[in-house]
């Protein structure tokens, strides 16, 4: 698999049994079993690329590239605000965007082609509630001098995720809890929203009864970009700034 751009693209489309039947001569750490796995994952991406590209995954899909372009337009407003070096090192929420928004939304697009979806709906509570985090921190401790001692005090002050998200956006505390009930548990392999993940699966293609579940993550990632945009105009709307920057404007 490689990448062109923000696209997938796979090498060959449609790999041959003589083409894998070489990969273990090529790399002698490369067993058998590697082989079966990197087969089914290559087949898995393929077709869940089919089913999310024109068929009931759609939407999901649509969401998740559309998070991907948020990324992309709040990271250049930070960057049109200029001293970089300023910004970048008081402030949590641009740390935010490049350290947690940037690789947790690749990584969902990826973990949705390959059909693991509670690693997905992980990914989704993990952005809103870093992004809480973040804003907090430059709120309640905007005299401090670096953003690593805001999200320190922060995290001596208040160290529950889920009261900082209340308090960034209390609209969004329903879907904290629906990403959390009944889905995730300590003492088991972790399951869908009702249906249990194969622990032995490299990854899952998609059926139609995974449908439900991915209207779930669509209706959750739109969630998340919808409380985004918020959270970045209130943010901008509270930076001080010494030029005259226009404040960000949603998308």
């Amino acid at each position: 698999m490689v990448l062109q751009g923000e696209h997938f693209a796979y090498l060959p489309a449609r790999p041959t049994v003589k083409s894998w039947r070489f990969l273990p001569a090529q790399d002698p750490l490369v067993s058998p079993v590697d082989v079966d796995v990197l087969r089914q994952v290559n087949m898995s991406l393929t077709r869940n690329l089919d089913f999310c590209q024109s068929g009931e995954g759609s939407k999901a899909w649509s969401e998740v590239l559309r998070l991907r372009e948020d990324f992309k337009s709040h990271l250049a407003w930070v960057m049109g605000l200029g001293h970089l070096s300023e910004t970048f090192s008081r402030h949590a929420v641009p740390n935010y965007l490049v350290r947690v928004l940037h690789p947790l939304s690749q990584s969902l697009r990826v973990n949705l082609l390959l059909g693991m979806l509670p690693d997905c709906f992980l990914e989704v509570r993990a952005l809103t509630e870093q992004l809480a985090r973040a804003f907090q921190a430059d709120l309640k401790f905007s005299k401090e001098a670096s953003f690593t001692s805001k999200l320190s005090r922060l995290d001596v002050r208040e160290p529950s995720l889920y009261k900082l998200t209340g308090e960034t956006d209390t609209s969004v505390l329903p879907l904290l809890s629906e990403l959390g009930h009944g889905w995730v548990r300590m003492d088991q392999p972790l399951t869908g929203m009702g249906a249990s993940l194969p622990v032995s699966a490299a990854s899952t293609m998609y059926t139609s009864r995974d449908v439900p579940e991915l209207l779930r993550l669509t209706s959750a990632v739109k969630r998340f970009r919808e409380l985004l945009s918020k959270t970045m105009s209130q943010w901008s709307s509270k930076l001080e700034k010494k030029d005259s920057t226009p404040p960000f404007k949603g998308s």
